[in-house]
């Protein structure tokens, strides 16, 4: 490979990270704005949706866009009905806007709710005396309140593009012709040429740039989390929609967020429940047959089994090293900065370079490879949503346990579990729901005569049985909901809510 073709990867995957991002910023920012500065119904629907990203695996939603979007989908089938066509009008989903489409819409919900959070809790003095001053609401905006958002805006848009950057069943399957990043090169590299040469320098240099993008966001993140703590008392009332503007605004917004977002997903449900043999009649065709199928039991038990292991083991990986990060006296902020960029450091490793690296260590890989390699992957997830519990106990709540508890031991026990047991489950179900949803480690690995769920509905897709595909995917997306659901039903409700810790 030569240092014109590694340019070029290296230049796609860039560019088709910031599209995503900026179309992800394009949709998120004024669905924040309404969502943090408005009163309408549905909000709490729209703000559910920043769950989306982290329980219903990327696989599900490429079904969902191959359902509807496709030559086949829905979408060009209502068109070609209502217009009477020939040939399917929507023909974007292969193609580099495709895969855009797909990567801003999938994680446009992270941005909506970071950036949200930030605004409902901003201070309104300086924005009064802009107002106070005859600044209009515009320049009011211009002048105060995007500085105010700056760093939930830039953190939340780095976390998107990290996400887009490691983009890999999704570049898969929608990949056309020249469409290629360097997951996708890698995975090729390793498994079709076996030129481990290539695959080193494509990890090198995709390591370095997720090194330097870690650390950037962790220092905006840092600023991000100090407006975000800021007190209630200052915060704004929320007003209804008001004007043409905001109104017409409010419902082209909800209009593409249902076409490009909530359609595709209601796709995967239609589809599941009907079958092409039976001209489209709802029937349980595609569940009997999947049913049938003698590695559907296994890998449903496989993904339940690796989805425990891995949420436990990360669980206790996450909750140990924030203790010792609270027994730690820490002086500076930089110091403590960069303890916490080390718990963030498996982002800078994408699953494609972990699965190729096992499979060259122990040539063939297992369930227990599976599992470690997951639980280091997940450990940022699991340590964000673990560390602010923990951070949040009173220093003289510990000095006292120091005082009258035998050892450290006793007061990680007594102290620090029962204090963070919400975090703790939280930390497992987002743990568990990323394991389960995950089809590139076990595709990498090819453990022998091991499946996994999403596995297995990714082969489904690969051989263009869609409705049996979307069947298996609906399962796997109810599995990955209801854990994730489960491990949050007993919290207590919260302004910022448990989802922007991760972020």
């Amino acid at each position: 490979m030569n240092f014109f073709q590694i340019t070029h990867v290296v230049r796609f995957t860039i560019v088709q990270a910031i599209c995503s991002t900026i179309l992800a910023l394009l949709i998120g920012l004024p669905a924040s704005f309404f969502c943090g500065r408005r009163k309408f119904f549905g909000r709490k629907f729209l703000l559910s949706l920043s769950v989306v990203p982290f329980c219903i695996p990327p696989l599900i939603i490429a079904l969902g866009y191959v359902t509807f979007l496709g030559l086949n989908g829905g979408l060009n089938h209502f068109l070609m009905f209502v217009f009477g066509l020939k040939k399917p009008p929507v023909q974007i989903l292969y193609s580099f806007f495709g895969l855009v489409l797909a990567h801003g819409f999938y994680n446009f919900p992270l941005i909506m709710k970071n950036v949200c959070d930030t605004w409902e809790n901003l201070p309104s003095g300086a924005a009064e005396t802009a107002r106070l001053l005859g600044a209009k609401e515009i320049r009011v905006f211009r002048t105060v309140t995007i500085y105010q958002l700056l760093p939930s805006i830039v953190s939340s848009s780095m976390l998107v593009f990290i996400y887009c950057f490691l983009s890999f069943i999704l570049v898969l399957l929608f990949g056309g012709v020249g469409i290629s990043t360097l997951e996708v090169e890698i995975y090729k590299a390793a498994r079709a040429s076996l030129n481990f040469n290539k695959v080193a320098i494509l990890a090198t240099i995709e390591t370095i740039i997720l090194c330097i993008i870690i650390v950037l966001y962790s220092f905006v993140e840092q600023k991000s989390l100090r407006l975000k703590e800021l007190n209630v008392y200052y915060m704004n009332e929320k007003k209804s929609i008001s004007g043409m503007l905001e109104f017409l605004t409010f419902t082209v917004l909800v209009f593409i967020i249902f076409l490009f977002f909530i359609f595709p997903l209601a796709g995967i449900v239609f589809n599941a429940f009907t079958s092409s043999k039976t001209a489209n009649a709802f029937n349980l065709s595609s569940f009997s047959t999947i049913f049938r199928m003698k590695s559907f039991l296994p890998s449903v038990k496989s993904s339940v089994l690796v989805g425990l292991c891995t949420g436990t083991l990360c669980t206790i990986f996450g909750f140990v090293y924030v203790a010792i990060l609270k027994f730690i006296e820490i002086k500076t902020e930089k110091f403590r900065i960069l303890l916490k960029i080390i718990p963030m450091l498996p982002m800078t490793v994408s699953s494609v370079v972990v699965g190729v690296v096992i499979t060259m260590i122990v040539r063939r890989g297992n369930p227990f490879w599976l599992i470690f390699a997951q639980a280091i992957l997940t450990l940022p997830l699991s340590f964000r949503v673990i560390y602010p519990y923990i951070e949040k106990i009173p220093f003289n709540t510990m000095d006292s346990a120091i005082l009258i508890s035998k050892n450290k031991i006793d007061i990680v026990f007594r102290v620090m579990i029962p204090i963070c047991a919400k975090g703790l489950v939280s930390a497992f179900g987002f743990s568990f729901a990323v394991s389960v949803g995950d089809a590139t480690l076990p595709l990498v690995l090819a453990i022998p005569k091991f499946d996994t769920l999403s596995l297995f509905c990714y082969r489904l897709a690969g051989a263009y049985r869609f409705n049996e595909a979307c069947a298996a995917g609906l399962i796997l997306g109810f599995l990955c909901v209801f854990i994730f659901t489960f491990s949050n039903i007993n919290f207590k409700k919260k302004k910022s809510g448990d989802i922007i810790c991760i972020l």
